[in-house]
Protein backbone atom coordinates (compact mmCIF):
# COMPACT_ATOMS: atom_id res chain seq x y z
CA UNK A 1 0.00 0.00 0.00
CA UNK A 2 1.29 3.32 -1.30
CA UNK A 3 0.23 6.18 0.96
CA UNK A 4 0.69 9.86 -0.39
CA UNK A 5 0.50 13.04 2.64
CA UNK A 6 -0.17 16.11 2.38
CA UNK A 7 0.52 18.80 4.77
CA UNK A 8 -2.86 21.52 5.03
CA UNK A 9 0.01 24.30 5.98
CA UNK A 10 1.94 24.17 3.19
CA UNK A 11 0.77 25.57 -0.02
CA UNK A 12 2.91 23.40 -2.49
CA UNK A 13 1.69 20.27 -0.90
CA UNK A 14 -1.89 21.28 -1.03
CA UNK A 15 -1.44 21.96 -4.66
CA UNK A 16 -0.34 19.34 -5.56
CA UNK A 17 -2.74 17.00 -3.45
CA UNK A 18 -5.57 18.97 -5.28
CA UNK A 19 -4.23 18.57 -8.65
CA UNK A 20 -3.87 14.93 -8.12
CA UNK A 21 -7.24 14.25 -6.52
CA UNK A 22 -8.34 16.07 -9.47
CA UNK A 23 -7.66 13.63 -12.13
CA UNK A 24 -10.64 11.78 -10.45
CA UNK A 25 -10.80 7.49 -8.84
CA UNK A 26 -10.74 8.56 -5.42
CA UNK A 27 -13.27 8.26 -2.53
CA UNK A 28 -13.32 9.32 0.47
CA UNK A 29 -12.36 7.30 3.50
CA UNK A 30 -12.99 7.37 7.37
CA UNK A 31 -10.84 10.17 8.85
CA UNK A 32 -7.27 9.55 10.76
CA UNK A 33 -6.23 11.55 13.64
CA UNK A 34 -9.51 14.05 12.59
CA UNK A 35 -7.69 14.44 8.68
CA UNK A 36 -9.29 13.93 5.76
CA UNK A 37 -8.54 10.47 3.89
CA UNK A 38 -9.03 9.29 0.59
CA UNK A 39 -8.53 5.50 -1.73
CA UNK A 40 -7.95 5.05 -5.04
CA UNK A 41 -10.40 2.98 -6.72
CA UNK A 42 -8.16 1.21 -8.74
CA UNK A 43 -4.57 0.30 -6.94
CA UNK A 44 -4.09 0.26 -3.41
CA UNK A 45 -3.08 4.20 -2.81
CA UNK A 46 -4.86 6.21 -0.11
CA UNK A 47 -4.34 10.26 0.80
CA UNK A 48 -3.82 11.66 3.99
CA UNK A 49 -4.56 15.70 4.36
CA UNK A 50 -2.57 15.89 7.37
CA UNK A 51 -3.06 18.89 9.34
CA UNK A 52 0.50 19.69 10.61
CA UNK A 53 3.78 20.15 8.87
CA UNK A 54 5.87 16.59 8.69
CA UNK A 55 9.20 17.04 9.54
CA UNK A 56 9.07 17.01 12.94
CA UNK A 57 6.03 14.08 12.94
CA UNK A 58 7.84 10.73 13.48
CA UNK A 59 5.84 7.66 12.65
CA UNK A 60 3.29 8.96 10.46
CA UNK A 61 3.33 5.50 8.53
CA UNK A 62 2.18 3.53 11.78
CA UNK A 63 0.17 6.01 12.74
CA UNK A 64 -2.23 6.50 9.79
CA UNK A 65 -1.74 2.34 9.99
CA UNK A 66 -3.21 2.30 13.17
CA UNK A 67 -6.35 4.99 12.80
CA UNK A 68 -6.96 3.15 9.31
CA UNK A 69 -6.29 -0.52 9.97
CA UNK A 70 -4.62 -0.68 6.75
CA UNK A 71 -0.51 -1.99 6.40
CA UNK A 72 1.27 0.99 4.43
CA UNK A 73 4.51 -0.34 2.33
CA UNK A 74 6.07 3.21 1.59
CA UNK A 75 5.46 6.86 2.00
CA UNK A 76 5.44 9.64 -0.58
CA UNK A 77 5.23 13.13 0.90
CA UNK A 78 3.78 15.77 -0.99
CA UNK A 79 6.18 18.90 -0.25
CA UNK A 80 7.37 22.53 -1.09
CA UNK A 81 11.41 23.13 -0.84
CA UNK A 82 12.87 26.28 -0.15
CA UNK A 83 16.42 27.53 -1.97
CA UNK A 84 17.93 31.19 -1.12
CA UNK A 85 18.40 31.31 -4.75
CA UNK A 86 14.48 31.33 -5.21
CA UNK A 87 14.82 29.68 -8.86
CA UNK A 88 11.85 27.29 -9.69
CA UNK A 89 12.57 23.57 -9.17
CA UNK A 90 11.27 20.38 -9.06
CA UNK A 91 12.90 18.21 -6.52
CA UNK A 92 12.65 15.18 -4.77
CA UNK A 93 14.89 13.35 -2.33
CA UNK A 94 15.17 10.54 -0.02
CA UNK A 95 15.29 11.42 4.06
CA UNK A 96 17.32 11.01 6.66
CA UNK A 97 20.24 12.56 8.36
CA UNK A 98 23.39 11.21 8.46
CA UNK A 99 26.36 13.34 8.77
CA UNK A 100 24.57 15.25 11.87
CA UNK A 101 26.19 14.95 15.15
CA UNK A 102 25.91 14.09 18.27
CA UNK A 103 24.29 10.65 17.10
CA UNK A 104 21.17 10.10 18.74
CA UNK A 105 19.72 13.58 19.34
CA UNK A 106 16.83 15.35 17.91
CA UNK A 107 17.92 16.86 14.61
CA UNK A 108 17.17 20.62 13.72
CA UNK A 109 14.76 19.60 10.90
CA UNK A 110 13.61 16.48 11.93
CA UNK A 111 14.95 12.91 12.05
CA UNK A 112 17.64 11.82 14.74
CA UNK A 113 21.10 12.45 14.21
CA UNK A 114 23.07 9.91 12.32
CA UNK A 115 19.93 7.82 11.25
CA UNK A 116 18.80 7.38 7.76
CA UNK A 117 15.08 5.74 6.39
CA UNK A 118 14.49 3.43 3.77
CA UNK A 119 15.25 5.15 0.49
CA UNK A 120 12.18 4.83 -1.72
CA UNK A 121 12.70 2.95 -4.24
CA UNK A 122 11.06 5.12 -7.22
CA UNK A 123 13.33 8.58 -6.39
CA UNK A 124 15.51 7.44 -9.43
CA UNK A 125 12.93 6.33 -11.95
CA UNK A 126 10.36 9.34 -10.88
CA UNK A 127 13.15 11.65 -11.04
CA UNK A 128 13.06 10.74 -15.02
CA UNK A 129 9.53 10.81 -14.88
CA UNK A 130 9.86 14.31 -13.68
CA UNK A 131 11.76 15.44 -15.83
CA UNK A 132 9.64 14.01 -18.67
CA UNK A 133 6.73 15.66 -17.07
CA UNK A 134 8.27 19.28 -16.62
CA UNK A 135 9.28 19.14 -20.52
CA UNK A 136 5.53 18.10 -21.31
CA UNK A 137 4.19 21.06 -19.42
CA UNK A 138 6.84 23.36 -20.89
CA UNK A 139 8.39 24.42 -17.16
CA UNK A 140 12.22 24.13 -18.62
CA UNK A 141 13.84 26.11 -18.78
CA UNK A 142 12.32 27.72 -16.47
CA UNK A 143 12.85 25.31 -13.70
CA UNK A 144 15.51 23.39 -12.24
CA UNK A 145 15.13 19.66 -12.40
CA UNK A 146 17.33 18.16 -9.69
CA UNK A 147 17.50 15.33 -6.91
CA UNK A 148 19.20 16.42 -3.39
CA UNK A 149 21.01 14.57 -0.98
CA UNK A 150 19.79 12.74 1.76
CA UNK A 151 18.67 15.45 4.31
CA UNK A 152 16.09 16.28 7.15
CA UNK A 153 13.39 14.49 8.76
CA UNK A 154 11.18 12.68 9.66
CA UNK A 155 11.43 8.91 10.91
CA UNK A 156 9.44 6.73 9.69
CA UNK A 157 9.91 2.87 9.09
CA UNK A 158 8.86 1.96 5.38
CA UNK A 159 10.60 3.42 2.29
CA UNK A 160 10.10 7.21 2.00
CA UNK A 161 10.80 10.06 -0.36
CA UNK A 162 10.01 13.99 -0.68
CA UNK A 163 8.63 15.85 -4.21
CA UNK A 164 8.56 18.96 -4.05
CA UNK A 165 7.70 22.49 -5.43
CA UNK A 166 10.50 24.94 -5.17
CA UNK A 167 11.85 27.19 -4.17
CA UNK A 168 10.47 30.07 -2.74
CA UNK A 169 6.89 31.27 -1.96
CA UNK A 170 6.61 32.87 -5.55
CA UNK A 171 6.68 29.35 -6.91
CA UNK A 172 5.08 27.22 -4.55
CA UNK A 173 1.52 27.54 -5.74
CA UNK A 174 2.63 27.30 -9.21
CA UNK A 175 -0.55 25.01 -11.04
CA UNK A 176 1.49 23.84 -14.04
CA UNK A 177 4.01 22.58 -11.60
CA UNK A 178 1.31 20.28 -9.60
CA UNK A 179 0.08 19.28 -12.62
CA UNK A 180 3.46 17.73 -13.64
CA UNK A 181 3.70 16.27 -10.26
CA UNK A 182 0.06 14.80 -10.83
CA UNK A 183 1.37 13.18 -13.63
CA UNK A 184 4.31 11.09 -12.54
CA UNK A 185 2.47 10.56 -9.80
CA UNK A 186 -0.46 8.92 -11.67
CA UNK A 187 1.57 7.09 -14.00
CA UNK A 188 4.64 6.49 -11.73
CA UNK A 189 1.39 4.61 -9.35
CA UNK A 190 -0.39 3.06 -12.26
CA UNK A 191 -3.65 4.97 -11.02
CA UNK A 192 -3.62 5.46 -15.26
CA UNK A 193 -4.44 1.73 -15.35
CA UNK A 194 -0.74 1.06 -16.13
CA UNK A 195 1.82 -1.24 -14.36
CA UNK A 196 3.57 1.97 -12.45
CA UNK A 197 7.08 2.95 -12.70
CA UNK A 198 9.73 1.70 -10.00
CA UNK A 199 7.92 -0.69 -7.99
CA UNK A 200 11.25 -2.67 -6.72
CA UNK A 201 9.03 -5.53 -5.50
CA UNK A 202 7.78 -6.21 -9.00
CA UNK A 203 10.78 -7.20 -10.19
CA UNK A 204 11.52 -11.04 -10.96
CA UNK A 205 14.36 -12.12 -8.87
CA UNK A 206 16.45 -12.73 -11.91
CA UNK A 207 16.30 -8.53 -12.91
CA UNK A 208 16.66 -7.84 -9.39
CA UNK A 209 20.35 -9.36 -9.52
CA UNK A 210 20.97 -7.66 -13.01
CA UNK A 211 19.84 -4.29 -11.37
CA UNK A 212 22.55 -1.76 -10.60
CA UNK A 213 21.15 0.67 -7.23
CA UNK A 214 23.35 3.84 -6.82
CA UNK A 215 24.67 5.69 -3.72
CA UNK A 216 26.25 8.94 -4.53
CA UNK A 217 29.19 9.96 -2.16
CA UNK A 218 30.92 13.99 -2.66
CA UNK A 219 29.34 16.68 -4.08
CA UNK A 220 26.72 20.02 -3.02
CA UNK A 221 23.35 19.50 -2.09
CA UNK A 222 21.83 19.07 -5.69
CA UNK A 223 24.50 16.24 -6.35
CA UNK A 224 25.07 17.15 -9.89
CA UNK A 225 27.42 14.51 -11.06
CA UNK A 226 25.27 11.55 -9.49
CA UNK A 227 21.75 13.32 -10.85
CA UNK A 228 24.04 12.82 -13.95
CA UNK A 229 24.21 8.95 -14.00
CA UNK A 230 20.39 8.88 -13.30
CA UNK A 231 20.10 11.03 -16.32
CA UNK A 232 22.20 9.46 -18.48
CA UNK A 233 21.00 5.58 -17.26
CA UNK A 234 18.09 2.89 -16.10
CA UNK A 235 19.91 2.55 -13.08
CA UNK A 236 18.01 2.76 -9.38
CA UNK A 237 19.09 4.87 -6.31
CA UNK A 238 19.58 4.92 -2.72
CA UNK A 239 21.12 7.56 -0.64
CA UNK A 240 22.62 10.75 -1.93
CA UNK A 241 25.43 12.07 0.48
CA UNK A 242 26.84 15.55 -0.11
CA UNK A 243 30.50 16.16 1.28
CA UNK A 244 28.73 18.55 4.41
CA UNK A 245 27.34 15.03 5.49
CA UNK A 246 30.73 13.69 5.22
CA UNK A 247 33.30 15.58 7.97
CA UNK A 248 37.02 13.84 7.96
CA UNK A 249 39.82 14.86 10.02
CA UNK A 250 43.27 14.22 8.60
CA UNK A 251 45.32 11.97 11.02
CA UNK A 252 48.61 14.19 12.02
CA UNK A 253 52.05 12.72 10.75
CA UNK A 254 53.66 12.82 7.36
CA UNK A 255 54.07 8.71 7.61
CA UNK A 256 50.34 8.08 7.78
CA UNK A 257 49.04 6.19 5.27
CA UNK A 258 45.02 6.34 4.15
CA UNK A 259 44.88 2.50 3.11
CA UNK A 260 46.32 0.97 6.14
CA UNK A 261 47.14 3.44 8.92
CA UNK A 262 44.22 4.96 11.60
CA UNK A 263 40.88 5.40 10.29
CA UNK A 264 40.11 9.55 10.19
CA UNK A 265 37.52 10.92 13.01
CA UNK A 266 34.51 12.35 11.88
CA UNK A 267 30.99 11.67 10.74
CA UNK A 268 31.70 10.11 7.05
CA UNK A 269 32.49 6.98 8.63
CA UNK A 270 29.47 6.40 10.04
CA UNK A 271 27.29 8.33 7.07
CA UNK A 272 28.62 5.79 4.62
CA UNK A 273 27.82 2.87 6.70
CA UNK A 274 24.04 3.34 7.48
CA UNK A 275 23.28 4.55 3.76
CA UNK A 276 25.10 1.34 2.72
CA UNK A 277 23.06 -0.46 5.33
CA UNK A 278 19.74 1.36 4.79
CA UNK A 279 19.84 1.17 0.82
CA UNK A 280 20.70 -2.92 1.10
CA UNK A 281 17.51 -3.27 2.62
CA UNK A 282 15.39 -1.13 0.38
CA UNK A 283 16.66 -3.14 -2.53
CA UNK A 284 16.95 -6.47 -1.03
CA UNK A 285 18.72 -8.84 -4.07
CA UNK A 286 20.06 -6.05 -6.16
CA UNK A 287 23.73 -4.62 -6.33
CA UNK A 288 24.29 -1.76 -4.34
CA UNK A 289 27.44 0.62 -5.54
CA UNK A 290 28.54 3.68 -5.36
CA UNK A 291 29.44 6.48 -7.62
CA UNK A 292 31.75 8.70 -5.92
CA UNK A 293 31.83 12.35 -6.92
CA UNK A 294 35.92 12.61 -7.79
CA UNK A 295 36.69 15.70 -7.95
CA UNK A 296 34.62 16.94 -4.09
CA UNK A 297 37.60 15.32 -2.34
CA UNK A 298 41.35 14.84 -1.59
CA UNK A 299 43.61 12.42 -2.81
CA UNK A 300 43.54 10.87 0.43
CA UNK A 301 39.94 11.43 1.05
CA UNK A 302 39.27 9.24 -1.92
CA UNK A 303 41.48 6.50 -0.77
CA UNK A 304 40.28 6.46 2.29
CA UNK A 305 36.09 6.57 1.41
CA UNK A 306 37.44 3.71 -0.89
CA UNK A 307 39.11 1.85 2.04
CA UNK A 308 35.88 1.59 3.45
CA UNK A 309 33.67 0.33 0.86
CA UNK A 310 36.29 -2.26 0.21
CA UNK A 311 35.46 -3.32 3.98
CA UNK A 312 31.51 -2.76 2.79
CA UNK A 313 31.94 -5.15 -0.11
CA UNK A 314 30.76 -2.08 -1.78
CA UNK A 315 32.21 -1.37 -5.61
CA UNK A 316 33.00 2.11 -6.91
CA UNK A 317 31.72 2.71 -10.58
CA UNK A 318 31.73 5.13 -13.19
CA UNK A 319 28.44 6.36 -15.14
CA UNK A 320 28.81 3.30 -17.77
CA UNK A 321 28.91 1.02 -15.34
CA UNK A 322 25.41 1.82 -13.91
CA UNK A 323 24.13 1.10 -17.36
Amino acid sequence: MTLLIVSELDIASTIQGDAILARGGWSERENVEGCNVWQHECEDVWLWWFSERFLMEDGLDTRFAEGSGVSIDEVIFLSRHFAASGRPSLTLHVIGVPGEIPHGERSEHGGINGEVMLPNPRFASWYRLMCEAAHRHELVPEFELTIETTHHGPCLSVPTMFIEIGSSETHWDRRDAAEAWADVVVSGLGLDGGEGVGNWESLPLEKRRQAKIMIGIGGGHYAPRHTDVLRKTDCWAGHQLANYALEMHKPDGDSWDPETGVVPEGAWNHAIRVSVESTRRAFPGGTVMVHLDRKSFKGWQRRVIKRLLNELDVSVGRTRDFE
